[in-house]
């Protein structure tokens, strides 16, 4: 089994990004990331992971399991499944980046292996994730997650049975596992390495909680969560680079130009840098406070950058749609918009509804179909979802999110 091993000079600590000279091209085409925790984890330990990799303009989110994940791995893992299915409709991507902290990859792993979730991930990265099993949760015999994760449990060896058949398939699995020779959870470490993944193991002195907490650790990590190749479309067009230069050039002169504060705002929320579109976005509104589209940008790029626990009432992206709302009554997307950040915050009562006024304003506006639909389904209103799906058909007849849902309740 190919293990490799992360020498101190292959440190990568978490630097903050200046502005950009030049828009990479690899930026748009970054999945987001889904944050799978670990065994009895409390959401504030990952939290500065979290905030690391969105001050690096990462899209992260965190994905709730109940009892604090010592529950059933097989529940954990269809409450992954669900999660990943909303995402790719309220994102609008295909694809997401997981990554699973200790019994977080055994969840991942079960969704990806048993469920099919192989088509909704680009990479799975495992940090101390034990694969094997680990006699270190002999005393948290009481909860069933540390029980299937013992070693030899019939959890793990069907697990790693049905993974064996897929390795003898050659299956392409995207799995990378870094661990730490000094980690006192996972017992014995060597059980962190998986067949077929790229086993990564930390040479320095790292605890299981730093694999995710280390700043010397999210350089190496983001090396993973760059996308390798992609459409050549969603490549930087030409003149993009030049113009960014320009509009900064003008900026330098005239700070105040709100024509060129909104061009560059929107041109770096294009190409993924939403900490700089809000900063230039923010100037703006300070002199334009009646400006809908400057608010519009800004809460796009604010979304990307929300918390799955933030109060919906005090989200700053919820705010700026609720502002071009006000401002412009009859702006369908605005409301599509706060409704995609109401579901990501849990509030789907609260997303429906805007969800509602949009297509009261657009009858043909298909995303509002599907993200209602979806926001029906969770709710119980069978009935209500297949119309969407149905009339999302109507306006996209390939749409394949509408395709699978309506297969999925037999119609």
């Amino acid at each position: 089994m190919e293990e490799r091993i992360l020498t101190r000079k292959e440190k990568a600590p978490f630097t903050r990004e200046g502005f950009p000279e030049r828009l990479s091209p690899s930026r748009r085409r970054r999945d987001p990331v889904l944050f799978v925790p670990g065994f009895l984890r409390f959401s504030f330990l990952s939290s500065a992971f979290r905030r690391r990799l969105k001050d690096l303009d990462y899209e992260v989110y965190t994905i709730r399991l109940p009892n604090f994940a010592a529950g059933d791995i097989r529940k954990g893992a269809r409450i992954l499944m669900d999660k990943m299915e909303e995402m790719r409709v309220l994102l609008g991507v295909r694809r997401l980046t997981l990554v699973g902290q200790g019994l977080g990859g055994l969840v991942a792993r079960f969704a990806v292996e048993q469920m099919g979730a192989s088509e909704y991930i680009s990479r799975l990265i495992m940090l101390g994730t034990p694969n094997r099993g680990s006699y270190s949760l002999y005393p948290f015999f009481i909860f069933k997650a540390a029980r299937e994760m013992l070693p030899a449990s019939a959890f793990l060896v069907n697990l790693l049975s049905a993974y064996d058949r897929m390795l003898e398939e050659e299956a392409d699995l995207p799995y990378v596992s870094l661990y730490t020779s000094k980690d006192l959870a996972i017992v014995p470490w060597t059980s962190c390495r998986l067949e077929g993944a790229e086993n990564v193991r930390v040479g320095w002195f790292c605890t299981h909680t730093g694999l995710f907490r280390s700043r010397n650790l999210v350089g190496v990590l983001q090396g993973w969560l760059e996308p390798e190749d992609g459409d050549p479309e969603n490549h930087i067009k030409e003149g993009e680079d030049a113009l960014l230069e320009e509009l900064s050039l003008s900026l330098e002169k005239d700070p105040q130009d709100e024509g060129d504060l909104f061009r560059r705002g929107k041109l770096l929320l294009d190409g993924g840098y939403y900490s700089w579109a809000v900063r230039d976005l923010s100037r703006l509104i300070k002199l334009r406070p009646d400006f809908p589209e400057a608010y519009m940008l800004r809460g796009k790029a604010l979304r990307r950058k929300m918390g799955y626990d933030e109060n919906p009432i005090y989200s700053r992206a919820v705010r700026d749609f609720n502002q071009v709302i006000r401002l412009k009554p009859g702006w369908a997307d605005a409301y599509y918009e706060r409704g995609v950040c109401y579901a990501l915050l849990n509030a789907w009562p609260d997303a429906v509804d805007s969800w509602d006024r949009a297509l009261i304003i657009n009858r043909d506006l298909y995303p509002a179909y599907l993200a209602r639909g979806l926001g029906r389904r969770k709710r119980g209103d069978i009935a209500g979802a297949v119309e969407d799906f149905t009339e999302v058909l109507r306006i996209q007849p390939d749409e394949p999110e509408a395709l699978r849902y309506l297969s999925d309740m037999g119609r």
